[in-house]
């Protein structure tokens, strides 16, 4: 640094009094402290010869003793994450995930240790509740994978044996994180962990519906009058998984018998009104997401074995969307990709065992030839009518 300054100083950019006080500034500045990388080397050697000895007596150690060096080495790890947040090395968001997975780790080894039982979700729910705990007291967002991850595994391994209690604590968990919760990632995650509760109802309530994926978005939509603030970071998420909804039920209606399903004409009937209401309070409040409101036909149409009527539901929809996206100026990418979605499903319960290979993609190609032409038509047009 010196020497450039003093290179500049020959060149007649700066002169002496300027150098001397960068100097006297830089002089002032914390210094960075570094951990030599020898002491990094003899600390991983350190750390594989422990974890070694531990691994070769690990039979002949009291059970006692083997609970407590788990617990030993996980508040080792928090106490190095605590030591390196104050003295600036390292990296304490590291020390303090090895901490978290030594405190499953002690978790699994008092069951085994003592013959406790871990059926269920006994260590999900632990793993959950520690994720959220550090993500609330620290706010990093390697906490929320964790969390995440560890919901899931709550939701996957209490089927199929869920309790109404375990699925209400679940639910009030996951909506206070959802609503404490500030930034994008925790948002989403949480979020799709309550569509993934509501999925679950399959499993707490006797009755086989094929529409408990809709009645959970519907009812999800509420969430957004609790946090309206939400709504732009949410938004994609409401037409993504409503489109994934009627993608899916287009094709299992088209290639599958849902005689295994039970059809109630009240709940059918049920859920169009509902639909009606969903739209109504959609476009008032939130007009982007009204388009979920398409799947309160469902119902209805799921009874026609042919899938035609999803199918044009489906088509219609996709249009419509990019056409008044583009109308609007709004991004068509989600559309776009729903649309050639939408195009391939149907082809392959109408067309697929029908039509020649090349014919399929030649077909392909023309109607994506003619949007991108409908597109830059309008865009012409908007173009020549502002100029």
């Amino acid at each position: 640094m010196k020497r450039k300054l003093y290179q500049w100083r020959d060149e007649g950019f700066i002169d002496q009094a300027s150098i001397e006080r960068i100097l006297a500034f830089e002089k002032q500045q914390p210094q960075k402290k570094k951990v030599p990388l020898l002491l990094m080397i003899s600390l991983i050697f350190l750390a594989l010869a422990i974890f070694s000895f531990i691994a070769a007596n690990w039979q002949l150690m009291p059970d006692l003793l083997k609970v407590s060096l788990v617990l030993l080495l996980m508040w080792i790890f928090y106490g190095l994450g605590y030591a390196a947040e104050r003295k600036q090395f390292g990296w304490p968001i590291l020390f303090r995930l090895i901490g978290l997975a030594m405190f499953a780790a002690s978790i699994i080894v008092t069951a085994q240790t003592f013959h406790f039982s871990l059926s269920n979700s006994v260590l999900p729910w632990a793993m959950f509740l520690a994720a959220l705990g550090h993500y609330f007291y620290w706010r990093h967002m390697s906490y929320t994978l964790v969390g995440f991850f560890f919901g899931l595994q709550v939701l996957t391994s209490a089927l199929p044996a869920i309790s109404w209690v375990e699925w209400g604590l679940f639910i009030a968990i996951t909506l206070a994180w959802f609503y404490f919760s500030k930034e994008a990632l925790p948002i989403v995650f949480s979020w799709l962990l309550l569509f993934g509760s509501g999925l679950m109802l399959w499993s707490l309530i006797d009755y086989t519906s094929a529409l408990w994926p809709i009645w959970t978005l519907f009812t999800l939509v509420f969430l957004l009058i609790l946090a309206p603030q939400k709504e732009p970071i949410l938004r994609p998420l409401y037409l993504i998984i409503g489109a994934i909804q009627l993608i899916v039920y287009l094709g299992v209606r088209g290639e599958a018998n849902l005689s295994f399903i039970d059809f109630s004409w009240l709940e059918v009937i049920l859920l169009a009104v509902v639909s009606i209401g969903i739209f109504g309070l959609c476009f008032i409040k939130f007009r982007t997401i009204s388009w979920i409101a398409i799947l309160g036909t469902v119902g209805l149409l799921l009874v026609d074995d042919t899938a035609i009527g999803i199918a044009i539901v489906a088509q219609l929809s996709a249009l419509s969307y990019l056409i008044m996206a583009q109308r609007q100026e709004r991004s068509l990418t989600l559309g776009f990709v729903y649309f050639i979605i939408v195009q391939f499903v149907i082809y392959v319960i109408y067309v697929w065992e029908r039509l020649d290979m090349s014919l399929f993609f030649l077909i392909g190609a023309l109607l994506l030839f003619i949007l991108s032409g409908i597109g830059w038509w309008i865009n012409r047009k908007k173009e020549g009518a502002i100029t």
